[in-house]
């Protein structure tokens, strides 16, 4: 059975890596430009459009794998907001103020941080729920849908941001054309991404992480500069992110490695009052880039 044409190259040449059942489908790499994608859609989780039927099977998938655990989500608040403030700081290296655009903003928390750090701040939410909470917010404003909905102008915005939306797109590549469009000369694109290129891939395989059931496409350095640079923007720079996590958000991850693991470690924290405390990680398997529209 043929698998998806690249999105990066066009490729329709790909070669099967592995099945792992957290994913929609078979993991495959182009073998023409590396990309590495989830080669068949059995669902489609991605963010393509707003479907509430599809979002229930995603969330029904996503409890029956135990990758996420609701209550620990609820209370990692606010360490969430110490993350968004290096993101912002991080944005802020490049560009300073200006009209700033955030794709898949969820509930706005970084939209909020970047309104009162001067930007004026807009962002894109499909989902009805939380883009709903998002524009309760007075000093931002949001459009309920998807990019390819949104009623903006050529060269609109200073700086557009994606944070871990790139891999749940249909298309990367078109999504890229399109912000080119909306960013004015001199505007600065800023992704955050999972980096299949890292170590722990390698080590973790199907336990990686970074494999959860809307997760579609996966970058490495090479490939990522490679869609940067083919959607005409020049890149400024290309790291690991730092991230301040809680030990009990670190327990939770531990779940999507062992089950076991996770729940005695978290056990384990609670008893000695450790689950507020924060660690500041620099893991390799996630990519920041910054890059220019010439």
């Amino acid at each position: 059975m043929p698998y998806l044409p690249c999105d990066l190259c066009g490729g329709t040449d790909a070669r099967f890596l592995m099945a792992c059942e957290r994913l929609d489908g078979p993991l495959v790499r182009c073998r023409q430009c590396g990309l590495v994608y989830v080669g068949e859609r059995r669902e489609d989780f991605t963010f393509s459009r707003f479907d509430p039927e599809r979002s229930r099977r995603l969330a029904e998938r996503v409890r029956a794998l135990e990758l996420v655990d609701e209550e620990v989500e609820v209370r990692e608040a606010p360490v969430r907001e110490q993350v968004m403030a290096e993101r912002l700081r991080w944005v802020q290296r490049f560009i300073a103020s200006g009209r700033l655009l955030e794709i898949g903003c969820a509930d706005g928390a970084f939209l909020k941080l970047a309104a009162r750090a001067g930007f004026h701040a807009h962002g894109i939410e499909p989902d009805p729920v939380t883009s709903a909470v998002a524009r309760q917010c007075s000093n931002i404003v949001v459009f309920p849908g998807t990019l390819a909905d949104a009623p903006y102008p050529a060269a609109s915005f200073d700086v557009i941001v994606l944070f871990h939306v790139l891999e749940h797109l249909d298309s990367p590549r078109r999504a890229l054309h399109e912000i080119h469009r909306l960013l004015r000369p001199g505007g600065v694109i800023v992704i955050e991404t999972p980096n299949i290129a890292s170590l722990w891939f390698r080590l973790l395989g199907r336990r990686w992480r970074q494999f959860i059931p809307d997760h579609y496409y996966f970058f490495s350095p090479v490939t990522l500069t490679r869609l940067l640079e083919e959607s005409r923007f020049r890149l400024l720079a290309l790291t690991h992110p730092k991230r301040i996590v809680s030990l009990r958000l670190l327990s939770d991850r531990l779940r999507r490695l062992s089950i076991p693991a996770g729940r005695l470690l978290l056990r384990a924290i609670t008893r000695m009052g450790w689950e507020e405390r924060t660690v500041t990680l620099r893991l390799s398997d996630v990519l920041l880039a910054a890059a220019v529209k010439p």
